[in-house]
């Protein structure tokens, strides 16, 4: 890494030391980051995170967390990073760069630039990695690795800076796949590919449980409901978040599914159940090209 570029960043900030931000601060780590990780949380979150290594020092002040942080990383649900973009203006440096790992984009990054119209600057982030677990004892410092990682700035002109050019190199030396892209374009984009198999596996769930006489049944279930369910496993608080800072997409997304479902339902007995299963097939063809499984 250019020496420049790496003097930019000497102290990054978590704030919101879960899976993804645990996981960051691991990837950092074994990627050779020299600097100070500091996590912002709460107590028992921080306790965890610095005994597994994610993090230097931890502090439940938010003034005291982000004082000479260069890049402060909200990782927390999406109403929580709403909050906290509220505080951070007074509290950063003004060169510092703050950005966040929200699933949805365009609310968060709406409120950041009228929070943010110079200095100091936010960048809009979201890896498009995860797991169905939560919390520092899930995070891995291999999470990142092959994983798109979606940047949203309000400018192009706001990837310029060293220490945002600084950001984007350690991305990438943790193994993530950059992705420059507009917020609102984002949004639409993962509710098809992230938010909507969620809200699918959610209810398949949901039906499954509510029709099975006894809990029994389930030992007649194979690795189909078990593949298909896994989403479901996900919890409430970060989906709640998602769901409502991406509802219109989403309402759209879920008419269009329910449509598949009843044309599906009414060509049980029709050769148009080849064509449909045709269809689904080409989606995982594409899903396991190279280009997406590199």
């Amino acid at each position: 890494m250019n020496e420049s570029l790496h003097s930019s960043i000497r102290q990054i900030t978590i704030c919101g030391v879960g899976l993804i931000g645990g996981s960051l601060g691991l990837a950092l780590k074994k990627a050779g980051f020299q600097g100070r990780i500091v996590g912002h949380g709460r107590p028992v979150t921080l306790e965890k995170a610095q005994r597994l290594g994610v993090i230097d020092a931890g502090t439940t002040n938010l003034a005291e967390a982000v004082a000479e942080a260069d890049v402060v990383y909200l990782s927390t649900p999406i109403l929580s990073i709403m909050e906290l973009l509220g505080k951070l203006p007074a509290l950063v440096k003004a060169d510092a760069l703050v950005t966040d790992a929200g699933s949805t984009k365009a609310t968060i990054c709406e409120r950041a630039n009228e929070l943010f119209p110079g200095k100091p600057l936010f960048v809009g982030g979201h890896p498009m990695a995860g797991k169905e677990t939560t919390g520092v004892e899930s995070a891995d410092a291999d999470l990142f690795q092959g994983s798109r990682y979606a940047l949203t700035p309000y400018s192009r002109h706001h990837l310029d800076p060293p220490v945002v050019r600084a950001f984007m190199e350690w991305l990438d030396r943790i193994g993530a796949r950059i992705l420059v892209l507009d917020a609102e374009v984002h949004d639409e984009i993962v509710t098809w590919t992230s938010h909507l198999p969620q809200l699918v596996s959610t209810a398949l769930a949901v039906a499954v449980m509510e029709n099975l006489k006894v809990p029994e049944d389930l030992e007649f279930s194979a690795g189909g409901l078990r593949d298909s369910s896994r989403l479901a496993e996900s919890p409430y608080k970060v989906w709640r978040d998602i769901c409502l800072t991406n509802a219109e997409n989403l309402e759209q997304a879920l008419t269009t599914f329910t449509q598949v479902l009843e044309h599906l339902r009414d060509n049980l007995r029709t050769r148009e159940l080849e064509q449909i299963f045709e269809r689904a097939n080409e989606l995982r063809r594409q899903l396991k090209s190279p280009a997406l499984t590199k």
